[in-house]
């Protein structure tokens, strides 16, 4: 079994972006993509809407996202997930070959299939005339009768594609408005080969070994339309709850529900670009999201190690709930962290800097030690229900990972030998500054 920081599932825009943003701040993580970098943009011809690009192919942008990522040494491995189950602190990845894989934290990005119509001679007519690709199997149906159904972006991008082909193209959709947008609309619409069928539903599609014909539903009556290819786009099934053998929490068409930080209910667990519930399905708003996702999953994937070295005996599974409560503040020198005489409320892990530890005496103020990195302080307040006991203060520009009552003791109380061994502690502390 390899261990990984962080892994990234799916190799479409929002995981090629996770994995650069990983790489290039040396994370030990890996991406996995069943199939082959670049997700459902290899399935559109031509991109408008990606800033910096007025016009660039599915393919052109696949490639480069994922030169960018590599070149700063993402690790990439093109096999697929199975299952992914939480065991303690980590993720455990069960690969669809047998072997697993742990990690601290794991970002999904793996979006959805295509949702299919459900009609007779959809399946059976699958790669003989059924597509639902249309930059992948278009060029195999030139100068022929075709179909497109759908009303949405993809519907119109696909049938703008079409068109380099067909003869004659229909558009059918089960309204009477589209919700392509509108440029899309202008260029299709206003094409003399493309017919619309509205408000209409497939009913059956048929032929002779391949397809020949499709029945369709308007206003009542069932009308057989010849076509040699019916390309179905009426939206996407999302894959990402499957994945998971505990429960993670969904919309109710299956899209992962997330916080602002892409994080989902289960700690360490990041949804991002179409896997998961949001208004927009757009290439922009997947990099966006997987960025937010890895940098959060970084700090995440820190703070949770700060936290298992201050609690070794604790329960896993606990400190890493925990672990997403935290949260960091900053200090600079001579800024008074906690001060002798407060109430104790929180404890305190150090990640940067220097921190002086004081007391009152009859001559003032006397430093007792001087406590880095790797050091924590707080516990005594809040394991023996006293006032704080010393001063602390920044000797130099600092840094403390900060948890708060009830996640301490949720963590000290997980497992009776982190009890102990945080008690022994304080006591030893206690003894120490003459309490």
């Amino acid at each position: 079994m390899a261990h990984f920081d962080l892994v990234i599932i799916g190799g479409g825009p929002a995981g090629l972006t996770a994995g650069l943003y990983a790489a290039r701040a040396n994370m030990n993580a890996i991406l996995f993509e069943a199939k082959g970098l670049g997700g459902e943009i290899l399935n559109t011809d031509l991109i408008e809407d990606w800033p910096g690009e007025e016009s660039i192919t599915g393919r052109a942008l696949s490639d480069k996202m994922a030169a960018h990522a590599q070149k700063f040494g993402l690790k990439v491995e093109i096999k697929a997930v199975d299952k992914i189950r939480t065991d303690g602190d980590k993720k455990i990845i069960r690969m669809t070959d047998g072997t697993e894989h742990s990690a601290y934290a794991v970002i999904v990005t793996v979006g959805g299939e295509p949702i299919k119509l459900g009609v007779p001679g959809e399946q059976e007519f699958h790669g003989r005339g059924v597509s639902y690709c249309a930059v992948c199997d278009g060029a195999f149906f030139k100068g022929v009768d075709l179909a497109v159904i759908g009303g949405g972006d993809s519907a119109f991008q696909e049938g703008l594609f079409l068109t380099r082909f067909a003869k004659k193209l229909y558009v059918v959709h089960r309204r009477g408005e589209f919700k392509a947008q509108a440029i899309l609309q202008d260029r299709l619409l206003a094409m003399d080969k493309v017919e619309t069928i509205t408000p209409a539903v497939v009913k059956e599609i048929g032929g002779n070994g391949d397809v020949n014909w499709m029945d369709v539903e308007r206003g009542g009556r069932v009308e057989r339309i010849p076509v040699e290819g019916v390309f179905i786009f009426i939206g996407f099934k999302p894959l990402g709850r499957e994945l998971f053998e505990d429960h993670i929490e969904h919309d109710g068409n299956g899209y992962l529900v997330t916080d602002q930080f892409m994080r989902t209910n289960i700690p360490g667990v990041y949804a991002a670009g179409d896997a998961r519930a949001q208004l927009a399905k757009q290439i922009t708003t997947a990099v966006g999201d997987a960025t937010t996702a890895v940098l959060h999953a970084e700090r995440y994937i820190e703070d949770l190690k700060h936290a298992e070295k201050a609690f070794p005996r604790a329960e896993p599974r606990v400190v890493a709930e925990e672990a997403e409560r935290v949260r960091t503040l900053r200090f600079m020198p001579g800024q008074v962290v906690i001060r002798e005489g407060d109430d104790a409320d929180r404890f305190f892990i150090v990640l940067h800097g220097q921190f002086a530890v004081t007391r009152r005496t009859g001559a003032g103020e006397t430093e007792l030690k001087t406590i880095g990195p790797g050091e924590h302080f707080g516990e005594i307040g809040l394991l023996k229900g006293i006032k704080r006991v010393a001063t602390v203060r920044a000797k130099t520009d600092g840094e403390l990972l900060v948890m708060g009552r009830k996640s301490f003791r949720r963590i000290v109380e997980s497992s009776s030998t982190a009890r102990a061994e945080i008690e022994a502690e304080a006591d030893a502390r206690l003894r120490e500054v003459g309490v």
